[in-house]
């Protein structure tokens, strides 16, 4: 009597198809990891929305916390000959790991937003490191110069006194002197918070007074007693930029309301961190702007992953979801095979948007993969409005040169 093994149909016989495998490098243990679930939640629904030909295979690689444990940990890539990463979420874990990536020709969609990593872990070779996440360098371009176009040149800036406020600070300062704005006053809070009332009631008081009128002639807001000053004379902020979010953000918000007891008009500007639900609670948001991709895309993303998980997204999912489809639109176009950096950069795909030359069209709009390892996305300017977020100015319907 044969054996079933030997009765079988020669067709199933077939060996199963190869699938490409995908490592999902983020926090599965340790303190981030309810985010690390929450990113791979992302790449899943990805997975099934966009891998219609089901070339892909996820495989969960925990980068654990901090950059030690992402080095040992990403030795576990390596050893199953993973091509194609993506993570890490932090930029210690992306610097730890990019070197051993590249030495191995394999090719990581990190969510970082430090641009200034992409100078320490360039590589257009066949492995490499993209810097994914939103740059401050581009939403900070895109806010202050929407804000001068609209004669709004007086600046000032509260931010937090770690590492993320003082770059988003730098870079502002730097992208204002380029517009010929003015940078009227800048502040530093602890970033707990508890010397918030003291910072902000010397930021929403602050003004620059003209040289000659100010003690010494440097422009600041000490007066010279001995020369005849006005209220006219004063310059004060028409923008505050606060790059901050959640209840430190409403905190601040609310203590400017109350601590400006000439009622002057603000402007108040910040980064993508905004784009959250959070901001929509709060009442003294409302007018406020930010630079981040076009919502309409994300919000149809967050009530999907919420009627699927039953909670919402972290904003960076929508850059796990982005990374997972492109992928699967490169290993479809390469028939199965692996891609690799080269490939990343040197995509064109005007079949399904004449404008995406080069680049993808994702949750989060038109963006590209650039040699020097940055992703480059355009923004669109958002309004906060009572219960959404408006389009004020729209992104650029093509991708400019870098």
């Amino acid at each position: 009597m044969p054996s079933l093994l030997n009765s079988r149909p020669l067709e199933s016989m077939k060996p199963l198809k190869k699938k490409v495998k995908v490592a999902l490098f983020f926090p599965l243990s340790g303190k981030n990891k309810e985010l690390g679930f929450s990113l791979y939640n992302a790449a899943t629904m990805s997975l099934f929305d966009n891998d219609i030909n089901h070339n892909l295979e996820l495989v969960l690689i925990d980068s654990k916390d901090g950059p030690s444990n992402a080095t040992k940990n990403g030795q576990d890539i390596t050893d199953q000959n993973i091509k194609i990463v993506i993570g890490p979420v932090f930029s210690s874990s992306v610097e730890a790991v990019a070197k051993n990536f590249m030495n191995n020709s394999i090719t990581a969609i990190s969510l970082s937003n430090n641009q200034q990593l992409s100078e320490k872990i360039n590589n257009t070779g066949t492995g490499g490191t993209f810097i994914a996440g939103f740059l401050p360098e581009q939403q900070i371009e895109k806010i202050v110069t929407y804000a001068i176009d609209h004669d709004k040149i007086n600046f000032a800036i509260l931010a937090p006194n770690n590492q993320y406020g003082i770059t988003t600070s730098a870079i502002l300062k730097r992208t204002v002197a380029v517009r010929d704005g003015r940078i009227i006053t800048s502040e530093f809070y602890n970033p707990a918070g508890d010397d918030l009332e003291k910072v902000v009631a010397r930021l929403v008081n602050a003004f620059l007074a003209p040289k000659d009128l100010a003690q010494g002639g440097g422009g600041k807001n000490k007066i010279n007693k001995n020369k005849i000053f006005t209220e006219a004379d004063r310059t004060y902020p028409q923008v505050i930029f606060i790059p901050e979010s959640g209840k430190i953000l409403t905190k601040i918000t609310a203590l400017i309301k109350q601590y400006n007891l000439e009622e002057r008009e603000y402007q108040l500007i910040g980064t993508s961190q905004w784009d959250d639900i959070s901001a929509l609670n709060d009442p003294n948001l409302v007018g406020a702007w930010f630079a981040s991709s076009p919502h309409e895309r994300f919000a149809g993303f967050e009530r999907s992953y919420y009627q699927t998980y039953n909670k919402f997204p972290p904003r960076i999912a929508s850059i796990v979801y982005d990374a997972v489809a492109t992928v699967a639109e490169l290993v479809d176009k390469k028939n199965g095979q692996i891609p690799d950096a080269k490939d990343f950069i040197n995509y064109t795909d005007s079949s399904k948007n004449k404008d995406a030359k080069n680049g993808f069209d994702g949750i989060d709009g038109i963006f590209r993969f650039l040699n020097n390892g940055l992703v480059q996305r355009n923004l669109a300017v958002l309004q906060i409005n009572n219960g959404g977020f408006g389009v004020i100015d729209k992104p650029a319907e093509k991708l400019l040169k870098f």
